[in-house]
């Protein structure tokens, strides 16, 4: 059985920073296949991914949970099919919806693939232009996530974390909220 995890986020929140991270320390031994989605953002380090012995696909032409939601599902499929990992790792556009993501997992055989983790990662400095300017597709990551991780915690003031986390937790009750300096 593939477990997979979902990691949305906007550009800079600390995505791929957290991936490196469960690469490294969690995941470790495990056979990883990397779904990201580069449009409009700086990649993965392939490099690094190749050294650990993960596979990468990238998918560059749009955003995977707007656009190619269908073709998602094929390509998941495809990857079970002939890859047959232990885990994926999706790691969708900043400016996508995390609800078409998992629309297109739920798709999946329960047989052969079931859910793991749902994180969004949400930069507490950036969070009141985002949600201002990005309303629909910044909300939708955190009210369809299990973990919700408020990262840069270490340059935003007591009250701007405040009222971060209480936005949040107004949009989802339900996840669970971790703070991170990184």
């Amino acid at each position: 059985m593939t477990e997979i995890d979902v990691f949305s986020g906007f550009l800079g929140a600390g995505k791929t920073t957290l991936i490196k991270k469960l690469i490294k320390e969690a995941y470790a031994g495990e056979k990883i296949v990397l779904i990201e989605n580069e449009y409009g953002e700086i990649g993965i380090d392939g490099g690094f991914m190749k050294d650990a012995g993960i596979e990468i696909k990238e998918m560059n032409s749009g955003c995977i949970c707007c656009s190619l939601v269908g073709d998602f599902s094929e390509a998941l499929q495809k990857v079970l099919k002939e890859m047959a990992p232990d885990r994926i790792l999706i790691e969708p556009s900043g400016v996508g919806k995390l609800s078409d993501i998992l629309t297109a997992i739920g798709d999946l055989n329960p047989e052969e693939a079931k859910i793991g983790g749902i994180v969004t990662v949400v930069d507490a400095n950036k969070f009141k232009i985002y949600s201002k300017n990005f309303g629909e597709f910044f909300f939708n990551q955190i009210e369809h996530a299990a973990t919700i991780i408020l990262s840069h915690t270490d340059t935003a003031s007591d009250r701007k974390l405040a009222d971060c986390a209480e936005k949040i937790k107004e949009k989802n009750p339900s996840a669970v909220l971790v703070t991170t300096p990184w």
